[in-house]
């Protein structure tokens, strides 16, 4: 079990890792976008379309993945502080069904990610020509690798139980 759990944390490291270099490149790449409509707007002949229309696809895309970069950090909605209150195996039943209930919250979303994806896949941007459901594929994308963090979490938790011996602080 403590195999898998090094397995599952490297795996889930290197995700993160791909995840936060995708929005850092993609926060500058559109700091940078914005800039160049902005500088187009006030200097030059008007705004750049395209680029207001690609900032939001690229926006939706780092707030999605932004998500799945709290859940890595287990900075998703918790009620710690009630909690806290609580004996040491009473508070890992909770984080349990809290992390249950999370799961149950992503697969959700990528079960209706998906369906709402292809069901936009015939539809395009008016400008770029980019199907929307390229852009609403980042929907599912977060419930798919916040639902295996979740899975991740679980499993380190269990492995941190039996390695204590369950005993009471």
């Amino acid at each position: 079990m403590h195999s898998l759990n090094r397995i599952l944390q490297k795996i889930s490291y290197g995700i993160y890792r791909a995840f936060f270099v995708f929005a850092t490149v993609t926060f500058a790449a559109l700091l940078i976008m914005l800039l160049a409509n902005v500088f187009s707007r006030n200097f030059l002949t008007g705004s750049i379309t395209e680029v207001e229309e690609f900032s939001k696809f690229v926006f939706t895309w780092m707030m999605f993945m932004g998500i799945s970069i709290g859940v890595y950090h287990k900075k998703h909605l918790g009620v710690e502080f009630v909690v806290e209150k609580y004996p040491k195996k009473v508070r890992r039943a909770f984080v349990l069904m809290s992390d249950i209930l999370t799961m149950v919250l992503f697969l959700v979303l990528t079960v209706y990610g998906f369906k709402y994806s292809a069901s936009t896949m015939r539809m395009f941007s008016p400008i770029l020509h980019i199907p929307y459901g390229m852009v609403y594929l980042c929907i599912p994308l977060c419930g798919i690798f916040s639902l295996f963090y979740c899975v991740v979490r679980i499993v380190d938790d269990s492995c941190q139980a039996t390695e204590k011996g369950g005993e009471e602080t």
